[in-house]
């Protein structure tokens, strides 16, 4: 066993707490680990809710018993599959925290919902890192202490005020910033000038990397706070032209402009310019 969820383990045991495992739901484990236990010993997190139809391969909540079970055992020598958590609860009714997850399961107005995917390691690590310790018990609810995989290396998380929690309004889990979004967000642009500038992404091409090139432009936009997508379009587009033509605008704000005045000035001053050069 992995010696830190092996430590931490015996510590909530040795504090009178029960186990419990949050299973990503196409894990190999999951069989083995159902055909070991009663129907009161897991619960599947997508019954009883809009996403039933998916209950057999939705994440589960198992009660963990016996420490060296080889399914469980597996989990713990592979972490980086990114299979899920642990967690330890005041005693073996999963009503509780079941009902918990379940109604922090799906997000977003009627019809609109999407999937909050608590059961993902990567998930719960982002949201724990990002909301203060007073907003955790919102989070966690009924679990007293998390263990789980993030970054290369195990992590334990103790909840300060376990116990059951409404859903508050706004969610503040859900503006936990996403990693992958400025990759994200390189990319689609990148597509973009490939798909609609192609000429001068070619020219770009020969002088400088697009993506450095893209990288500095961007840090631009976050330094004027011009975060509309029409915004960075003009200003990623406008600076294409720049660098790859002759064309020169006057970029730098003025004192005490705001954000948007400071786009709408310098959007006039391009069609100033592009009606002269007409």
């Amino acid at each position: 066993m992995q010696n830190m969820p092996g430590q931490w383990m015996a510590q909530q045991q040795q504090a009178g707490r029960q186990l419990c495992l949050i299973l990503e739901g196409q894990s190999n484990a999951r069989q083995p680990l159902l055909a070991a236990r009663s129907l009161s010993e897991y619960r599947s997190l997508y019954g009883e809710t809009a996403l039933a139809e998916l209950a057999v391969e939705g994440p589960v909540i198992f009660l963990l018993k016996q420490m060296s079970e080889p399914a469980l055992l597996n989990l713990l020598q592979q972490p980086e599959t990114n299979w899920g958590w642990l967690g330890a609860l005041p005693s073996e009714d999963l009503t509780g925290v079941t009902q918990h997850w379940r109604n922090r399961l799906l997000v977003g107005p009627e019809g609109e919902q999407s999937l909050y995917r608590f059961h993902d390691n990567r998930t719960l690590a982002r949201a724990l890192a990002y909301l203060c310790p007073e907003r955790w018990p919102e989070f966690l609810g009924p679990l007293i202490s998390v263990c789980y995989w993030h970054e290369d290396r195990w992590r334990t998380g103790d909840n300060p005020a376990p116990g059951e929690y409404p859903l508050p309004d706004p969610i503040p889990w859900l503006n936990t910033p996403n990693p992958n979004a400025e990759a994200i967000l390189h990319a689609n642009i990148l597509r973009y000038l490939l798909a609609e500038h192609s000429e001068d992404l070619v020219a770009l091409v020969e002088f400088q990397d697009p993506r450095i090139w893209l990288k500095q432009v961007l840090e631009q936009a976050r330094a004027w706070q011009w975060q509309e997508p029409e915004q960075l379009e003009f200003l990623v587009v406008r600076r294409l032209e720049e660098a790859t033509r002759n064309s020169f605008i006057r970029w730098q704000p003025k004192v005490g402009e705001t954000p948007q005045d400071h786009f709408q000035r310098v959007v006039e001053q391009w069609k100033l310019m592009g009606e002269k050069d007409g």
